[in-house]
């Protein structure tokens, strides 16, 4: 008789990877809309050399692999996802500045990121101590502040192809574009960044660091859980200001609802599903639609 297949997590600690194995963990408690089934294996690297590792195993069993950082921007199915999932936020986390360069891990807090350059006296960055987000993930989709945007602070980007090689991609080679880069269409894990950034006056810019924390405050929902901004800014218009003349501010499926402070976001008011999020974005698509001729466009990315 044939000895039992072994399990993803026995498999894959058989190729040497050190960090952390969860089989079967609810990724609600991971995205910062709470919402989500479980994830066959959630796997937390110990470095870059556990990227590598599982990059290769992944690879070599035909396994879908995904990877996570804050949670946010993030819809994940109520029955989860097959595969591997792997959670860099508070791993690839190193904060290192050298002149007007910062240079950030993947897994470092975006507005930690400002906080830093704040305090040494470089501006640029000011914008993201208003997104509540992972370097990596502000990397791959150019996360913004209306006109301000990651990209364009970016010199250099350390990425990690697939096959194990290790590269550098400058500004250009990045392709950024409103709420997308290159890293959305190129499979591999952005590892890190390095902003150039410009002196100023620290107390300046720490004064902007605080506007932007005091903004997002008073004008999101920050103390119930979302996703963030769920649509894509309309040519010539806001998705917010569009979902607000339809009246739909307070609209609700389920748990989930219309935020009545921005209606670009919609808040998890208790035990909300994906099914509920997924029915509210249908209605209010399809309200814009119908009053107004515009086809919103999902921010959100969804995990099925």
């Amino acid at each position: 008789m044939s000895s039992p297949a072994p399990s993803l997590t026995d498999s894959l600690r058989a190729v040497g990877f050190r960090g952390e194995l969860r089989p079967h963990e609810p990724l609600a408690p991971y995205t910062t809309w709470q919402i989500g089934g479980p994830a066959e294996l959630l796997a937390v690297p110990s470095g870059v050399d556990d990227l590598v590792a599982a990059l290769a195993w992944a690879a070599s069993g035909g396994i879908p692999w995904r990877l996570l950082g804050n949670g946010s921007n993030l819809l994940i199915h109520d029955q989860g996802v097959r595969g591997l999932v792997l959670r860099v936020r508070k791993v690839l986390d190193e904060i290192k500045v050298d002149g007007p360069r910062l240079t950030a891990g993947a897994g470092a807090s975006f507005p930690a990121v400002a906080r830093t350059a704040a305090a040494r006296g470089l501006a640029g960055l000011q914008f993201a101590a208003g997104i509540p987000g992972t370097v990596g993930g502000a990397v791959v989709m150019n996360a913004g502040w209306h006109q301000f945007e990651t990209g364009n602070a970016i010199v250099a980007v350390d990425f990690l192809q697939p096959d194990g090689h290790r590269t550098t991609l400058d500004h250009d080679q990045c392709a950024f574009i409103y709420r997308g880069s290159l890293f959305q269409r190129t499979p591999g894990v952005v590892l890190g960044a390095t902003f150039g950034l410009k002196a100023g006056n620290p107390a300046l810019i720490q004064a902007e660091v605080e506007q932007y924390t005091t903004a997002r405050k008073l004008n999101q929902p920050v103390d119930r859980p979302s996703c963030g901004s769920v649509y894509l800014k309309p040519a010539g218009d806001f998705a917010g200001r569009l979902i607000d003349a339809a009246s739909l501010k307070g609209r609700r499926v389920g748990a989930m609802e219309v935020s009545r402070l921005h209606a670009n976001f919609f808040i998890n008011t208790g035990d909300a599903t994906c099914a509920d999020a997924l029915a509210l974005m249908d209605q209010v698509e399809q309200e814009v639609a119908m009053q107004f001729g515009v086809e919103l466009v999902r921010e959100v990315e969804f995990w099925q």
